[in-house]
């Protein structure tokens, strides 16, 4: 029986307790042999497997450093339901089936961590819905652009957790809620309720004078988002940093599919009528790296300058940018709002085309993060394009997101139709309320489409590397960035001051 099947007692059982099983006189046949097997794992493995248990619908409680006869039920559960002996313990075609299982609800989910505004406490959030967030006076509000999901992470001051938990109890009582479960320790409370089609969640510990927490709140009907194992995973990760000599919970991983280098097919193209001197290794490419990327032969040294677009990422004055626009280059430099400055490539990923350039600027304006968009979202892409032809104070243009994925369905990747040029690589695509959704990368050859489709010209398909993506190379470089705010959509003009002031001209000499 999966989690999402599962009734609100056992994931109760799970959420309320932290620690191992207690030990049991008579132990299940393998269970030694998989206790022993857990024990040889390094600790992280052991946390990322239950976390992937969780993700799958098999495992409810908090990840446990020592084995349980819990976890060894839930193992073999999930064994059972999947054709393979139930041992207790992973074999590697097992483990990858369970990572099969879980990646397409790690993937909608798209958990990232997120810093309270003045608790320096990270937990995760489900990003990947679009979540959008807004500060309020306890920490931070995030909601789905649909509203089936919300979350609140709260620091209520001068408040114990045995006096909240009585708070909320009787509120919810007063209220007509239906109570599932409800558990009260020294340090911490949970509560799980359900009221007028929501299901509630909440989890708070005490922190210092105060209580730190979360309420995640849910459409019922919303059976899709597996929202009662999110509530298990962010569960996890607050009560990973907030009890002393917990394991640290790393983000679950996702399967292949999402760390799979991207590679753009090649078009294929009209023989020639004449044959030419000297055969190309390979059909040119559909997608051109804008701008494009200098042929891998000598001379080694790039023979002139080259440049792209930037913007600012972390308020120390990090900027991020195509990892092609600064690919060979003798210096980098910047120029912004502030001038011109030299900067320092710290970070760079060339499956996914990005980089992080160091700058040592204090931003005027540092982008905000929104991890998902709507098909039909108006965008805008603010770069500068064909430098010493065009602008030098920088170009901005307007468009859709015309699909959620690239060329041959890939998913990292955003269709848009707001106009680049070669030098908008690297530059930010924003939302209607100035959030960063997307970074420029590509946009399609029309000349080599026109050749392989016998005269078909492409208008404005171009194509914009996912924030989630971008999100995920921050965080594993350590680049703390904004989450995105709800707000009024801006008019242009002010979207294009807002898009300038967060953006710079990255050089490549």
């Amino acid at each position: 029986m999966a989690l999402h099947r599962a009734h609100w007692t056992i994931l109760a059982i799970g959420l309320a307790l932290s620690g191992p099983a207690p030990a049991f006189a008579q132990s299940p046949p393998g269970y030694a042999e998989a206790d022993s097997r857990f024990a040889f794992l390094e600790t992280e493995r052991r946390v990322r497997v239950q976390s992937l248990l969780t993700a799958a619908g098999y495992w409810t409680g908090m990840p446990n450093v020592t084995f349980g006869r819990r976890l060894f039920e839930a193992i073999a559960q999930f064994q059972g339901e999947n054709g393979f002996r139930p041992t207790g313990w992973l074999d590697g075609a097992q483990l990858a089936r369970l990572r099969m299982l879980a990646t397409p609800k790690l993937a909608l989910w798209g958990l990232r961590t997120i810093a309270h505004p003045f608790r320096p406490v990270a937990i995760w959030a489900p990003m990947g819905l679009g979540l959008t967030a807004e500060r309020t006076p306890r920490g931070l509000d995030l909601k789905d652009p649909t509203r089936r999901l919300s979350l609140a992470y709260n620091y209520l001051p001068s408040v114990t957790v045995a006096d909240s938990y009585a708070y909320t109890v009787e509120k919810f009582q007063r209220e007509g809620a239906t109570l599932h479960y409800k558990v009260l320790r020294p340090d911490f409370f949970a509560i799980s309720a359900s009221q007028d089609g929501t299901d509630i969640y909440m989890r708070y510990h005490q922190d210092g004078p105060g209580a730190l927490g979360f309420v995640l709140r849910w459409e019922t009907r919303a059976t899709d988002l597996a929202a009662e194992r999110i509530a298990v995973l962010l569960s996890a990760s607050l009560w990973s940093a907030m009890t002393p000599d917990a394991p640290f919970i790393p983000l679950p991983e996702l399967g292949t599919p999402d760390s799979r280098a991207v590679a753009l097919p090649p078009v294929q193209t009209m023989p020639p009528a004449v044959p030419p001197v000297q055969a190309p290794p390979q059909s040119p490419p559909v997608v051109a790296a804008v701008p494009p990327v200098t042929p891998p032969s000598p001379p080694a040294v790039k023979p002139r300058d080259s440049s792209g677009t930037g913007f600012f990422v972390g308020r120390g004055g990090e900027v991020l940018t195509n990892a092609h626009v600064v690919e060979e280059c003798g210096r980098v430099e910047v120029r912004g709002p502030l001038g011109t400055v030299p900067a320092q490539v710290v970070a760079r990923d060339a499956a996914n085309d990005l980089a992080i350039l160091r700058t040592g600027l204090t931003p005027p304006k540092v982008a905000a993060l929104r991890m998902g968009i709507r098909l039909g979202e108006p965008v805008a892409a603010f770069g500068y394009p064909l430098a010493g032809m065009l602008s030098t104070s920088g170009n901005f243009t307007l468009g859709n997101v015309t699909a959620l994925t690239g060329l041959g369905d890939n998913t990292s990747y955003l269709q848009v139709s707001a106009p680049v040029q070669p030098g908008n690589s690297g530059g930010p695509l924003l939302d209607g309320n100035g959030n960063f959704v997307g970074v420029v990368t590509a946009k399609l050859n029309a000349l080599k489409v026109m050749v392989a489709t016998n005269g078909d010209i492409p208008q404005n398909v171009n194509f914009a590397l996912k924030g989630a993506v971008a999100a995920t190379f921050l965080e594993s470089n350590g680049v703390a960035f904004t989450v995105g705010a709800a707000a009024a959509p801006m008019a242009p003009a002010d979207l294009a001051d807002h898009a300038k002031a967060m953006s710079v001209f990255v050089a490549c000499r």
